[in-house]
């Protein structure tokens, strides 16, 4: 498992496969990540999903490693 791969939880998509909430960013290959802010969620539906720069905006800090 990759570096990138372990930031979210097992079983969740990978949040590249949706849209920014921010500004509507949409992932395509090489592009900026897009990240999960929270990984104690229920279910992927339930979390917000930022570009990294949309992210950083916002001063928010990494979600921690999926465990």
């Amino acid at each position: 498992m990759t570096a990138v791969e372990d930031r979210h939880p097992e079983g969740w998509p990978h949040p590249n496969e949706r849209d920014c909430e921010q500004c509507g960013h949409i992932w395509f290959a090489g592009e900026r990540q897009h990240e999960y802010l929270d990984h104690t969620a229920q279910s992927p539906e339930h979390v917000t999903v930022l570009c990294v720069l949309c992210r950083r905006q916002r001063g928010l800090p990494r979600a921690p490693a999926a465990s």
